[in-house]
């Protein structure tokens, strides 16, 4: 569902993102069914750019297909966990909002697990639909919200909760393969 039209925009919304947030530490997760720690969390954030074109969905394996958010930020919660020792923490998801693992309250149990974890999740809704109340209600359960990418004033919503943090410290745990 992210490939085409729906790819670009998400590329650009990491673009514009990275681009406003040069000195701050980000990580690139690629997810589908299957997660893919794509860059540990870093503060070269040209790079997370420049692994863009490489991201795109038209390119990944069958395996990747489908959209499992729920699996994906648990995925972004244990590497988080396991790198950075201090400070806050928040997910950007950058996404459709579809994903056949949430409903029936595993939004509140994952979004409370993340909240449980000093994680706030913040959807970045790539699509012009509605956000689909799961993804709302997730990211709400966290301190987080749902925004359209188109709006600009959410995102600077976004940008004053990074303000407010507490910066991380991080250190690699191994070697990506």
């Amino acid at each position: 569902s992210m490939s085409g039209r729906n790819y670009q925009l998400a590329s650009k919304a990491v673009e514009d993102f990275t681009r406003a947030r040069e000195g701050d530490a980000f990580g690139l997760t690629l997810f589908g069914v299957a997660q893919i720690r794509w860059l540990p969390l870093t503060k070269d954030l040209q790079a997370i750019r420049n692994a863009l074109p490489f991201a795109n969905p038209d390119y990944m394996p069958s395996h990747m297909g489908g959209t499992a958010i729920g699996a994906a930020v648990q995925f972004c919660k244990r590497n988080m966990l396991a790198e950075a020792t201090q400070g806050d923490k928040l997910i950007v998801l950058v996404s459709d909002g579809m994903s056949f693992d949430l409903g029936n309250g595993e939004e509140t149990e994952i979004g409370n697990e993340l909240k449980d974890a000093g994680i706030v999740l913040y959807h970045i809704h790539i699509d012009e639909s509605d956000v689909p109340a799961p993804i709302v209600e997730l990211a709400q359960t966290t301190g987080g919200d749902a925004f359209a990418a188109t709006d600009a004033a959410s995102m600077s919503a976004i940008f004053r909760h990074i303000d407010r943090m507490k910066p991380a410290r991080f250190a690699p745990v191994g070697t990506v393969p």
